[in-house]
């Protein structure tokens, strides 16, 4: 599923959208997930990388997360995905371990 194009949003502006946009997904599981990824990466994605996990938060919570834990499938334009690759590689390294949300303030150092 794709995003609508923003005008004129310049690549720092995007990364705070995204960087919003994963940490209030509405499931807690997704929201870890996602939120932590943006801490430790979001800062580094290029553009491509940027645009492609723009498309990916459009996805439903659950899928995103199943996916990335690898309990289902994703399609394949989502298997495809750099970013999706990273995020996979994120949830891996996660394992058991209990997180938290992480601060905006950290991840705006960044």
């Amino acid at each position: 599923m794709e995003r609508k194009q923003r005008a004129n949003e310049n690549i720092q502006t995007m990364r705070r959208r995204l960087q919003y946009q994963m940490r209030k997904r509405g499931i807690l599981e997704t929201d870890l997930l996602l939120s932590t990824f943006a801490s430790e990466h979001l800062h580094a994605l290029s553009h491509e990388e940027l645009t492609d996990l723009d498309s990916l938060l459009s996805n439903i919570d659950w899928d995103i997360f199943y996916w990335a834990t690898k309990k289902t499938a994703p399609p394949e334009s989502v298997e495809n995905m750099l970013v999706f690759q990273k995020l996979r590689a994120h949830a891996a390294k996660r394992g058991n371990m209990i997180v938290r949300m992480p601060d905006l303030e950290d991840s705006e150092k960044q």
